[in-house]
């Protein structure tokens, strides 16, 4: 490589990582003005006073709020699926794996922490799919890919084998997260509780414990 060549690429490196940690600090003081304000509260002007930075910045990064909001919403689902992939890392089986996954998906509605960032971001959920179906429908497909996967195990080896691993999938991410979600809106069952009717209404769709001829 060549010295212009070693030149351009420093160069590209630096911008790159301006941008990046521009991105950074406009994604964090969203959050925090969404934490106290809540989506009404939430301004470009707000976000700018919160992050230190100019309106040159953020529209070198967004179009507009919404779509500021949107990224927020990815960065959450990403951090959130990593974190349950490390959870269902360790099972040795496919029902150890779907018990691990269930129980990150409820641990947004009931640790304290993560459940207090879900809320953050809780009700535009509904609105970003209508607003970005692309994005969104992506950002989805991410969060339910290692289920998918678990099922598709599951199928492979008879744990699950009534599973149809991309359908079943949805429905179970769809039971799950409505029970998670509504711990949020004040539903007062044990943890414990929710995740043996969460297991009762969807191992047998997945074919446990049924007799075969």
């Amino acid at each position: 490589m060549g010295v212009a060549d070693r030149v351009v690429e420093r160069s590209v490196r630096g911008v790159r990582s301006r941008a990046e940690q521009e991105v950074h600090v406009l994604l964090e003081a969203a959050f925090s003005v969404l934490h106290h304000g809540g989506i009404n509260g939430l301004t470009v002007a707000e976000v700018l006073a919160e992050a230190g930075l100019s309106t040159r910045a953020f529209y070198r990064h967004f179009a507009g709020k919404d779509e500021l909001v949107l990224a927020l919403f990815a960065r959450e689902s990403e951090r959130a699926t990593a974190k349950r992939r490390a959870a269902i890392a360790g099972a040795g089986s496919p029902r150890a794996a779907l018990d691990a996954w269930v129980d990150d998906v409820l641990a947004l509605g009931y640790e304290p922490r993560r459940a207090a960032r879900t809320r953050v971001l809780q009700s535009e959920g509904t609105r970003l799919a209508r607003e970005f179906p692309k994005d969104f429908a992506r950002i989805r497909g991410d969060e339910l890919s290692p289920l998918v996967e678990i099922l598709e195990r599951g199928c492979e080896d008879g744990t699950f084998p009534d599973a149809r691993p991309q359908l079943d999938a949805r429905t179970i991410h769809a039971v799950v997260w409505s029970l998670a979600s509504a711990r949020l809106d004040g539903l007062d069952l044990s943890v414990g509780d929710v995740r043996a009717h969460v297991m009762r209404y969807c191992l047998p769709a997945l074919g446990v414990g049924k007799r075969r001829p």
